[in-house]
């Protein structure tokens, strides 16, 4: 037989699956249900975004070593090109890598172009070659084309009805 139990918010009795971990609660279960929870943070966060937001912010800049390590977690569990490049932007804000002035292909300046992180493998999000934008994006059209792309990204076998 299935567990069940009251919410406090809306009273009805729902099955444990229904209610969210809360630790310190000796079932280890929160006394909302997860509908009447949402709801609640909902509510919360509209009449205290700005100050939510300040605090937030203000973490993040007080914190950037924990920030980097959250983001790195995140990017061993689930390793997209998104989460590579966060990884290495709080990794330049931690200190942990700095962007360097030159382009590791044509060799120009920043002042000339941007230098950008280049990810071959992005399990590997510190693992970086750092190219300006021109060399950048000639790269990964190399890439798309032995992926059997095009330059931009879409299959060549693959027909939209727009040509």
């Amino acid at each position: 037989m299935e567990q069940i139990k009251r919410c406090t918010e809306c009273g009805r009795i729902l099955p444990l699956s229904e209610f969210n971990k809360c630790r310190r609660n000796p079932d280890g279960l929160q006394d909302k249900c997860r509908e009447c929870f949402s709801r609640y943070n909902k509510a919360h966060y509209a009449k205290n975004s700005a100050r939510i937001k300040e605090n937030v912010m203000r973490y993040k800049q007080e914190n950037p070593q924990n920030v980097f390590q959250t983001r790195l977690k995140t990017c061993e569990k689930n390793p997209t090109m998104i989460n590579a490049q966060k990884v290495v932007d709080e990794a330049i804000k931690a200190g942990i890598i700095t962007r360097p002035h030159t382009c590791s292909g044509c060799g120009c300046s920043d002042k000339e172009h941007r230098i950008e992180a280049h990810h071959s493998d992005y399990s590997k999000p510190l693992d970086v070659v750092w190219l300006c934008t021109p060399c950048h994006r000639a790269l990964d059209a190399k890439r798309r084309l032995r992926e059997g792309k095009t330059p931009y990204g879409v299959h060549k076998e693959v027909n939209h009805g727009q040509c």
